[in-house]
């Protein structure tokens, strides 16, 4: 699998991440099969949130991987641990009242995050959503006693648009503070008419110029458009949130075009959505959540392939000169 190396990293980050919204104690085993599996196939991301569970908002997910890695003596360091908190209202059994940005309730995030996961230190720690009335710069600070604590390795922000990014790279580097260093928008070959959620960030074609100039990883979450190639179906809108934010006429044709390329290369359709995603100018960890260990096996194959920028144009319908 292909993997980057990211400054304040001192390990190899995977292309393709390894999503875990699904994972409860009651699942234990399953999931445990599945963190197995994604790391005999060579990857190494693994991104969870305070949030995630399947009884969300009381740290499930990051409790199973916390045993996980207690079970796997020696697998720590082998994985980039990655996770989120701070929705705002959210996870009330873990912030009383819901959770708030500000530098205390980000220092307590870390605090409950370090321990259900059962560990000293996150490779990564992001926000989930923002505040834009909350200014960066105390928000940086806060993070940046992280970084110096030992606490984290890096920091980010999920669901945070470049313009903000950038304001806290700037005081960062202002201040002389350790600066965010990735970013986790919605980012998919099926293109979002508009944000699944509230407070959420789809990438642009301005965010894409911006991430290539600035060599920012991004982080793509929904980066198999959330079901879009495995159920879209012109005639079938049952599911409304899927008809609303994925359904074009564009994203029709950019599924033809995937299954077709798939097809000549021998590989299948989601592979090459994923393959997709992580072959921009920039970085890209292509989150997904796999089921079974099939499925891991799966986005392994589409984490090896590079496609070519003409490649990659013809399946985003910037061209439509063939290239098989």
């Amino acid at each position: 699998m292909k993997t980057y190396e990211i400054k304040s990293l001192n390990k190899p980050v995977s292309a393709i991440g390894m999503g875990t919204m699904i994972f409860h104690p009651d699942t234990r085993e399953r999931d445990f099969g599945l963190l197995d599996a994604f790391v005999e196939h060579g990857g190494t991301y693994v991104d969870t949130a305070e949030v995630y569970g399947a009884v969300e908002e009381h740290g499930y997910s990051e409790m199973v991987i916390g045993d996980w890695l207690a079970d796997r003596p020696g697998i720590r360091e082998r994985i980039v641990l990655a996770s989120k908190g701070l929705i705002p209202g959210y996870c009330a059994p873990l912030h009383a009242g819901g959770a708030r940005i500000d530098p205390e309730s980000v220092h307590k995030a870390i605090d409950g995050s370090l321990e259900r996961l059962k560990t000293d230190h996150l490779d990564i720690w992001m926000f989930h959503r923002d505040d834009p009335s909350c200014p960066v710069g105390p928000l940086v600070d806060a993070l940046d006693e992280e970084v110096r604590a030992g606490r984290l390795k890096a920091y980010g922000a999920s669901n945070w648009t470049t313009a903000r990014i950038q304001e806290a790279v700037d005081y960062a580097r202002e201040n002389g503070k350790a600066a965010m260093m990735s970013s986790s928008p919605n980012f998919s070959l099926a293109r979002a008419n508009e944000p699944f959620w509230p407070d959420t960030v789809v990438t642009d074609d301005a965010d894409r110029d911006w991430f290539t100039a600035s060599n920012f990883l991004l982080v793509a979450w929904s980066a198999l458009g959330r079901g879009f190639f495995a159920r879209a179906d012109r005639a079938d809108t049952s599911d409304a949130d899927l008809v609303r934010v994925f359904y074009s006429d564009a994203n029709f044709e950019r599924k033809k075009r995937a299954e077709a390329f798939g097809a000549a290369r021998g590989m299948n359709m989601f592979e090459i959505a994923l393959a997709y995603v992580i072959s921009q100018a920039f970085p890209v960890v292509a989150l997904n959540g796999a089921e079974t260990p099939e499925q891991v096996a799966s986005s392994a194959r589409a984490g090896a392939l590079q496609l070519t920028p003409l490649e990659r144009d013809w399946l985003d319908l910037r061209s439509d000169e063939r290239p098989f």
